[in-house]
């Protein structure tokens, strides 16, 4: 019964988690649709060609990509075992309180004079049960055969303490000491999902990223080719001088080797995106996802209230401290002795007869009285409760400078984000001005006003413009989520 209740928590708790994952992404796509245009550079088909994933390619969307990561990551999978073993833990801490059946038996043999009995056999069980008040109630009945007697005994004992151990915060100790583990169990698999949603996004747009860059890569490439072969014709025919060929040559072999670094590091994306996802690294992936983006909608004060009272950062801070001093108040307990109210029945029985061992001639005694144990470390238990009163200040400096770090965090994301705006700005306008150098020094060396220096030149401005563009343009779009992330709004916090 408690393992069906068990599974059916788990069932409950894993369908609101997937309804809160479907509803954050919801959100996310909404936030960042197309709402503010750019001046995107032109593509060139042949460029795109060469980045096209075939027709049996995996397609990625954020939606899917997002989706597949939180069900079959590792890393993500072995954090949710930590879950479950924080909640094992929780079983395992009330099970102290469960009713204890511990059997028992005895065989041996006593010899000499008139007390020597023989030899002897016997058992018994003894049941026992602990309140959370600290009342622990034992009942053992056991019965003991001799040469020519039989022993029945049942004893009854019941123990409260009066001092060390008293109350239901004391007993309970080690039930909400491992309910505070699965919840930061629970708040560090949330913060690890955060983290997947970041990598995986991350990684995607990266993917986009190296795609652009190899296309700018190509179609600079198949230009400076033809340059190169304009520059060799004229200079056959006297138009042009060898160092304009040399040049041109020079700048062939640079734009081929960033060809083949950016090949290279779209190959390295892609395989970081399968690793995330979990996917065979032989799969061929085709990524989707949108390329607009938007000024950022909040201010820094709003975007730092929204942190303070969203992230789960501050939750787990503010929690730690509450178990510190809980961890406090029983370590003060402990400076007490151990100091116990018994009440002890006993009853025995003994006949050559089993059947009258148990019904005749028996005898009933009690008694009541104090215990204590002899463990009793004044000076251990007093530094340990000095220990536990650093571990509250600590905590509360914790909570403090968690505090600042989120304002920072969110600080630097808004700052990181205009930086990426301004950057765009700048990108647009470098690239159509680089543009038209091009065309201007790529219309002189035609005409034999000038040599091919111009057009290099201008070609890797075009080139580094481009590929800034693209950068400033993908840090953007990701530091969107990143701000989201910062500010506690990316997915809903686990209900606690």
């Amino acid at each position: 019964m408690i393992e069906a209740e068990n599974l059916g928590m788990k069932a409950r708790k894993t369908s609101r988690v997937r309804c809160s994952r479907l509803l954050g992404l919801c959100f996310l796509l909404l936030i960042f649709m197309p709402c503010t245009g750019s001046a995107q550079p032109e593509d060139n088909s042949n460029a795109e060609d060469s980045v096209k994933e075939s027709e049996e390619a995996y397609l990625l969307t954020l939606e899917t990509a997002l989706t597949r990561a939180l069900q079959y990551n590792r890393q993500l999978i072995n954090t949710n075992d930590s879950v479950t073993q924080a909640r094992y833990s929780i079983e395992l801490a009330w099970s102290e309180f469960d009713i204890q059946i511990l059997p028992n038996s005895r065989a041996g043999y006593v010899g000499g004079g008139s007390a020597g009995t023989g030899f002897s056999v016997g058992g018994g069980i003894d049941f026992s049960k602990r309140f959370t008040n600290g009342t622990l109630v034992s009942l053992g009945p056991s019965i003991l055969k001799t040469r020519e007697h039989y022993h029945t005994d049942l004893r009854a004992l019941i123990s409260q303490p009066l001092l060390r151990g008293f109350g239901r915060d004391y007993q309970l100790s080690g039930v909400k000491g491992a309910q505070y583990k699965l919840r930061t169990a629970t708040r560090s698999l949330y913060l690890a999902q955060i983290q997947l949603v970041i990598r995986t996004i991350t990684s995607l747009y990266e993917v986009i990223k190296s795609q652009k860059s190899l296309a700018i890569s190509e179609e600079s490439y198949q230009r400076i080719s033809k340059f190169y072969q304009a520059a060799k014709l004229k200079e056959k025919i006297g138009l042009s001088e060898a160092l304009d060929v040399y040049r041109a040559e020079i700048e062939l072999h640079h734009a081929e080797d960033a060809l083949t670094s950016a090949q290279d590091r779209l190959q390295d994306a892609e395989d970081a995106v399968r690793d995330i996802l979990a996917l065979p690294l032989n799969m061929e992936i085709q990524v989707e996802v949108p390329l607009a983006y938007s000024p950022s909608p909040f201010e820094l004060d709003e975007a730092v209230k929204l942190a303070l009272k969203n992230r789960i950062e501050m939750d787990q801070a503010e929690d730690q401290w509450r178990e510190n001093y809980r961890l406090s108040v029983i370590a003060k307990k402990n400076l007490y002795p151990e100091l116990n109210l018994v009440l002890n029945y006993s009853n025995c029985g003994r006949d050559q007869y089993f059947t009258r061992s148990c019904s005749r001639h028996r005898e009933s005694t009690w008694g009541v009285g104090f215990s204590t144990a002899t463990d009793f470390d004044p000076q251990g238990d007093l530094i340990a409760y000095e220990q536990s009163l650093l571990a509250i200040d600590s905590a509360a400096r914790g909570v403090e400078q968690t505090e600042a770090n989120l304002v920072l965090e969110v600080k630097k994301a808004i700052r990181q984000l205009q930086k990426a705006h301004k950057r765009i700005k700048v990108q647009e306008e470098q690239i159509h001005t680089a543009r038209g150098e091009l065309h201007l020094s790529q219309l002189k060396f035609d005409r034999g006003m000038a040599n091919n220096f111009d057009v290099i030149q201008a070609e890797k401005s075009l080139r580094s413009a481009e590929q800034n563009y693209w950068g400033a343009l993908i840090e953007h779009i990701v530091g969107q989520y990143q701000l989201l992330a910062a500010i506690g709004l990316l997915t809903d916090k686990p209900c606690m």
